[in-house]
């Protein structure tokens, strides 16, 4: 009877560091990728950047959290200071259709709000996990492939019209990386048959008035800090359900 214990308790035993160890393979991957949005402009007949968002995003079995950044002027007799600071970080359960808004990235923030959202609900800020507006454009037309970093891009160019103004866009598409949650357009994405990964809104009346979007891939896998700020950001759903 005793020798029957014993070898239940180290079955058990090696099931449940199996198990453990299991579990710490599956948290630590995911997605880390920096999300870039440059709006250009013409200054002494040169096209500088106006306002450059560097947004962190992370996607994880269904979760994605976001860094939320916002523009601040503050004005003085003399000048004009713009600053783009962070706001807060959007935790978004694609499961559950359910948001959390933190003010910090840490596995001890409090939440400041949550809320369920539709599949018409606008989240503004940061990268946008669910209900991205697709490009309604009219015709995409190849061009020839370019190497970056060793890394293989296929190149289109498309036009379409937004608010009225005509657009000629140059799109950028990752082909060695098609698992990826992270697009900029899915539609664009699903027509080039590679997740579309830098896209250049170039106004045709206006080609100095420009638009870049960026992903950058960081990491397939997390460190430390990242998941614990997901283990613990989970556990609140569970403890802070939106109903």
């Amino acid at each position: 009877m005793n020798r029957m214990l014993v070898v239940v308790s180290v079955v058990f035993t090696v099931v449940l560091f199996s198990n453990c160890k299991g579990s710490r393979l599956v948290s630590d991957s995911g997605e880390a990728v920096e999300y870039i949005s440059i709006f250009w402009k013409r200054t002494n007949n040169v096209d500088t950047p106006a306002w450059t968002f560097r947004q962190n995003a992370w996607y994880q079995d269904s979760v994605g959290i976001t860094q939320i950044c916002g523009v601040f002027n503050t004005e003085t007799d003399t000048s004009r200071i713009t600053s783009i600071e962070t706001t807060g970080y959007r935790l978004v359960d694609l499961r559950r259709k359910w948001a959390y808004e933190y003010g910090s990235f840490s596995d001890t923030a409090s939440i400041k709000s949550k809320y369920r959202y539709t599949d018409s609900t606008v989240l503004t800020g940061g990268w946008n996990f669910a209900n991205r507006t697709p490009i309604l454009f009219d015709s995409i037309h190849p061009l020839p492939d370019t190497i970056i970093n060793s890394i293989v891009f296929k190149q289109r160019i498309l036009y379409f019209e937004f608010n009225h103004a005509r657009f000629e866009s140059i799109g950028m598409f990752r082909c060695d990386n098609k698992g990826t949650h992270f697009t900029i357009d899915t539609a664009i994405s699903n027509k080039t048959g590679c997740p579309l990964v830098f896209f250049r809104m170039n106004p045709i009346n206006q080609p100095h008035a420009r638009l870049d979007q960026e992903i950058k891939f960081i990491s397939n896998s997390f460190p430390d800090s990242v998941r614990k700020v997901f283990a613990a950001w989970r556990r609140n759903e569970q403890t802070n359900s939106v109903e």
